[in-house]
């Protein structure tokens, strides 16, 4: 009986390292492309931000036209359209 436990226990034992061993080796080299595109999409988003927040200062154009603006309607003696508040850029940033 001991032989026979020893005979099927060695059995189960080699099916099951060939079993795990095919397993491992098949989401290792799966693990391996996922971990490739994480890393390439973690690059080009990195990229993309650092390009868009590059520069991230009020575009000097918009306070000139608005300021601008204002000036011409003082000059023109409508100072109820340039009105006792500073003009605000459309847009304030760049």
């Amino acid at each position: 009986m001991a032989r026979t436990t020893a005979l099927i226990s060695g059995g189960c034992t080699r099916v099951a390292e060939e079993h795990n061993g095919e397993f491992l080796e098949q989401y290792t080299s799966d693990m391996d492309i996922v971990l490739v595109f994480s890393g390439l999409f973690s690059a080009v988003s990195t990229s993309f931000i650092v390009v868009m927040e590059a520069n991230p200062t009020p575009n000097p154009s918009d306070t000139t036209n608005a300021l601008l603006t204002q000036l011409v309607d003082i000059g023109l003696s409508n100072l109820a359209a340039a009105g006792s508040v500073p003009a605000t850029p459309a847009s304030t940033w760049s």
